[in-house]
């Protein structure tokens, strides 16, 4: 198989490219960082270093999207036992536990929810989780408006009752 040949203006062997109407610029390995570069990114900056810690882990979190995240309000919680065994938010994320969002018809649902607005469409998943529960589900439904447990104080809450299950550890 052989490489097709550029003539192109910018490319060849010689290491350089140019940009249409642009001034030829060499590709190094690598560039050593200035006091002055590092200055200008702000490299002493508490907000840099944290972006860099979270760029380089692949675990962390950005503390303000995790913020974020835990204060968006319940639409519906589901609970079984006192447990809470399904979540419904109100920016239209689910969150269920014991193998439940593997017993939904997701398929049907969104077919079924198509055409919904949003809030319609949280009703009707609502039901299902309900529906796939049966008559041991104890349901508290907000709405999409007013005081609602956040994901965060929910997520809180089953920590606390795994630990507990788990003796406290």
């Amino acid at each position: 198989m052989s490489s097709p040949s550029v003539s192109a203006p910018g490319f060849g062997s010689s290491g350089a490219y140019a940009l249409n109407g642009g001034r030829v610029t060499r590709v190094s390995a690598a560039t050593r960082a200035t006091p002055e570069m590092m200055a200008r990114v702000g490299v002493g900056d508490s907000a840099f270093q944290q972006q860099m810690r979270i760029a380089g882990d692949p675990n962390a979190v950005d503390p303000a999207v995790a913020a974020r995240s835990r204060a968006v309000q319940a639409h519906t919680v589901v609970r079984q036992g006192g447990q809470v065994v399904a979540a419904v938010w109100r920016d239209g994320q689910t969150q269920m536990g014991n193998g439940l969002a593997a017993r939904l018809d997701w398929t049907a649902l969104e077919r079924q929810s198509a055409s919904l607005s949003d809030a319609q469409r949280r009703d009707v998943i609502a039901a299902a989780i309900v529906k796939q529960l049966g008559g041991s589900a104890q349901v508290q439904r907000y709405g999409d408006s007013g005081p609602a447990p956040t994901r965060g104080a929910l997520i809180d809450e089953q920590a606390a009752a795994s630990r507990a299950v788990r003796g406290g550890r």
